[in-house]
């Protein structure tokens, strides 16, 4: 810096802006933290969390019609998606919602994370085990065969996991 003699006060510096070096470095900092955030991909999170959802909320119909209709009503889940069965016992499939993800071509109620219709959840897998869910006529989770199960997790992309409570189907 360039130094001014002033003979009233002394030497004065000038007091300018950032050098270039420094902006440059301030730009190179931004850029490698923003490189850092993308590479971290939090879409992938909004996918799961947006997955986590669903499921719940599907879940909850599934108990729901299984109260209503006083039938078996079941959730058969895979490692791509899932399947709503309005009568486990008769594998009568249920009928869609209506909302696009859960509509396939026939207009059952078929979650395919795979399927172009919903390619906002392209990527997401679930692990369950029992892989089928199903719900007596009082709400309260059974497997396939009817046998009371035990509270349930189930696990989105390996991240979130949902719990349904043995004895209430309550899903958390």
């Amino acid at each position: 810096m360039e130094e001014r003699c002033c003979p009233a006060y002394g030497p004065v510096r000038d007091k300018g802006g950032f050098t270039l070096i420094e902006l440059a470095m301030l730009i190179l900092i931004v850029g490698v933290l923003a490189a850092a955030v993308l590479m971290s991909n939090p879409l992938s999170g909004m996918k799961t969390d947006g997955a986590a959802r669903k499921l719940k909320a599907d879940i909850r119909y599934v108990r729901k019609l299984s109260i209503s209709t006083q039938s078996r009503a079941a959730l058969s889940m895979n490692a791509t998606g899932y399947t709503v069965f309005s009568d486990i016992v008769s594998s009568a499939l249920a009928n869609s919602t209506g909302e696009a993800c859960s509509t396939d071509p026939a207009g059952k109620f078929v979650v395919s994370y795979a399927a172009p219709r919903c390619s906002f959840l392209s990527g997401v897998t679930l692990t369950a085990f029992p892989p089928t869910l199903a719900f007596d006529t009082l709400g309260r989770p059974v497997d396939a065969a009817g046998v009371p199960l035990a509270t349930q997790t189930i696990t989105v992309s390996g991240t979130t996991s949902l719990t349904v409570q043995a004895d209430t189907g309550r899903v958390n």
